[in-house]
């Protein structure tokens, strides 16, 4: 276990919304992943969903969130038929924009 992922988890930790539960589980999870996202980018897709979801008991558990590697998931939001593109922080952008920093 390399200390560099350890902080790497403790950055992921430090970033994400809603309920932290399960510390350590989650942090067995983050040492077991293989991802090219940085922590920030993986706390910004867990808060995404967090924020999308809209009520936190539908938000999965951190651990559990990393285990089934929903990172992947693809989440879209429609508003009158059209696509939401939103930022890391959460923020509605253009597709363009979006495309930039696909």
């Amino acid at each position: 276990m390399s200390k560099k992922r350890e902080e790497e988890f403790e950055e992921f930790w430090k970033l994400l919304l809603g309920r932290k539960v399960d510390k350590k589980k989650a942090k067995v999870e983050y040492l077991k992943i293989d991802t090219n996202l940085s922590p920030r980018e993986l706390a910004s897709r867990f808060n995404y969903l967090y924020k999308t979801t809209g009520n936190e008991k539908f938000v999965p558990h951190p651990q559990r969130w990393l285990r089934n590697e929903r990172w992947e998931d693809e989440l879209s939001e429609v508003f009158k038929g059209e696509k939401v593109y939103r930022n890391s922080d959460g923020f509605i952008i253009s597709k363009d924009e979006w495309e930039k920093i696909k």
